[in-house]
């Protein structure tokens, strides 16, 4: 069985939902920067933006929005995120849903386009957005290309 991401309504939904709380966290951790020191403003917003989506999909594999939308972020093999997914997956925002890089067309494009319904970070991420109802047996998985074989001489 090939499982494939979520391409839905819920997931539109997720995003939205996830960057409204991001971008309040975000400006909350801002205002609380001295206006004296404007770089540190520029860093705190970055960091702070990314990792509302990283720290929640390393802790719980979803963010608050993919929660309420019944989604969860797995692995090819079905695993819960890890960090270093989310990692690749939050640092991708940067290029995917940036408000000065065309918004979240980059994403959108490759979601739609995508046999797996997997935007870059998760192409890179080896993840998958899937439904939280969705049931993961050790059978199901997504078939990578073999590294390789090894081929035992009863076989011949």
């Amino acid at each position: 069985m090939k499982i494939v991401g979520e391409a839905s309504k819920e997931r539109l939904i997720a995003a939205f939902l996830d960057n409204l709380l991001a971008f309040g966290f975000t400006f909350f951790l801002v205002a609380l920067v001295p206006p004296t020191l404007p770089a540190l403003k520029g860093v705190v917003l970055i960091a702070a933006f990314l990792g509302y989506f990283i720290v929640f999909e390393t802790i719980w594999s979803r963010t608050p929005g993919k929660y309420f939308q019944g989604l969860v972020v797995r692995k090819l093999d079905g695993r819960p995120c890890d960090w270093q997914a989310a990692l690749i997956r939050g640092g991708m925002r940067v290029i995917e849903v940036n408000p000065v890089l065309l918004g979240a067309l980059p994403a959108g494009i490759a979601i739609i386009s995508s046999d797996l319904k997997q935007r870059m970070g998760d192409s890179l991420a080896g993840t998958l957005v899937v439904s939280d109802k969705l049931k993961w047996k050790s059978s199901d998985h997504v078939s990578l290309p073999a590294v390789s074989e090894d081929i035992s001489t009863e076989q011949l």
